[in-house]
């Protein structure tokens, strides 16, 4: 029997054991399912309060032009403005950089062009800038300086409020290279770089110099970067200068055929395909030097210029853009025609547009002795009369007041600083 009381003492005591341990590893296994997911895949909250979601019609987009309005306009509340904004003693900027150049030519843009001590062309020049339908605030700058035939688009990107200060630093930063006339000395490039356009990625380089040193002042902006696109005109030589760095774009309308000039700096552009491909190669404050995509092209009367941010390609087809383009003769109609296919296509990004079109001058040199004159001068009449410009377009290129021309002064168009609510 006492065999019998042991066998049934052991199967209790084995029930008794199993239910326990059951148990414990019943709530073992719920303590682990509510446990924190390892440190590396959980989003730690900041050690600084949050600022609340950017309401969908905040004004943070920046259309510079001439004058400018105070870079206080940008409204990044609670971050201070000095923190992200050029100063009247900007930081010192290296005389040398170890940004590269890569520069090519259009056809006919190669070739060394005598400066004439008249404008060859004109410019006209109309942009804007829109939230678009899915996004909370607007990332995008763009920046209008006719009398200096100087334009950029920007498309900021970087949480908290980071985009669009990056956009608005990089844009600011280029204007007050060129009003200040201050430019890196030395840039790498395999081939020689003209005059304007050294000045161009120079300014390139300050504007990523800009941003990147506010990204590593302030915490809160460590993540943020911008592309950019810039053309500088030069009407006295009958050039345009293209800067590129990031995947904001600019196209060429020359025959009624459009024509992207510029290209994307996305990890396409080294090989990789599927997921990821259109992610940046390269961003405006992301590293302290670049790689600066120029173009060197020669302008054409009629020829319209094209410069946005991806919002536009993202929705709408080049083949409409071109159709667009060849429609809508109006400059400004044009615009915001751009503007409103994106968003009727879905918005579901910012869009900024900004279109310069050329115009051919006619214009009577004042006497002989140019090396090489403008086909305009050389087939214009000599008839003193005025020949009024075209409404709307802007006089680009010193012209001195005591020199005679057949063309009456045209008046500037300004880009104002401006926002667009929806």
């Amino acid at each position: 029997m006492s065999g019998v009381y042991q066998g049934l003492l052991f199967a209790a005591l084995s029930l008794f054991l199993a239910l326990i341990s059951g148990g414990w590893l019943r709530r073992r296994r719920r303590a682990r399912s509510n446990a924190p997911l390892p440190q590396r895949t959980v989003a730690r909250a900041p050690p600084w309060p949050l600022a609340p979601a950017t309401p969908p019609d905040e004004e943070v987009t920046l259309l510079y032009g001439a004058p400018p309005r105070s870079v206080d306009a940008i409204r990044v509340q609670p971050l201070d403005a000095d923190r992200a904004q050029p100063s009247d003693k900007p930081e010192v900027v290296p005389l040398a950089s170890d940004s590269r150049i890569k520069i090519a030519y259009e056809a006919e843009a190669e070739e060394e062009e005598t400066t004439s001590p008249l404008a060859r062309i004109l410019i006209s020049a109309k942009g804007d800038s829109d939230r678009g339908h899915k996004r909370r605030a607007n990332e995008d700058s763009l920046l209008s300086v006719p009398e200096r035939s100087l334009f950029a688009v920007a498309d900021g990107m970087g949480g908290y409020h980071g985009g669009a200060i990056a956009s608005a630093l990089a844009v600011e930063t280029v204007r007050q290279a060129f009003e200040r006339e201050n430019f890196v000395g030395d840039l790498r490039s395999d081939k020689p770089i003209p005059r304007r356009a050294h000045e161009l990625a120079s300014a390139v380089v300050q504007a990523n110099w800009a941003v990147f040193q506010a990204a590593r002042r302030d915490p809160r902006l460590a993540q943020m970067g911008t592309t950019l696109v810039t053309a500088r005109f030069s009407p006295n030589k009958q050039r345009v200068y293209i800067a590129n760095v990031g995947d904001s774009r600019c196209y060429r309308l020359r025959g009624g055929k459009l024509r992207q000039l510029t290209t994307d700096q996305t990890m396409r552009l080294i090989g990789l395909h599927g997921p990821g491909a259109n992610d940046l190669l390269q961003a405006i404050g992301v590293t302290a030097d670049l790689a600066i995509d120029l173009l060197v092209d020669k302008p054409q009367p009629n020829d319209i210029y094209l410069l946005c941010s991806d919002g536009l390609p993202k929705m709408v087809s080049d083949e409409e853009i071109e159709r667009l383009l060849v429609e809508e003769t109006d400059l400004e109609a044009a615009v915001y025609g751009l503007i409103e296919r994106a968003n009727d296509h879905g918005g579901k990004d910012n869009v900024t547009v900004v279109l310069i079109k050329v115009i051919e001058r006619a214009v009577r040199p004042a006497y002989a002795g140019w090396s090489k004159l403008p086909d305009a001068v050389r087939h214009a009449p000599r008839a003193s009369a005025s020949v009024p410009s075209p409404e709307g377009a802007t006089a680009i290129g010193a012209i001195a007041s005591d020199e005679r021309t057949a063309i009456a002064s045209a008046p500037h168009t300004v880009a104002t600083a401006k926002t667009r609510k929806r």
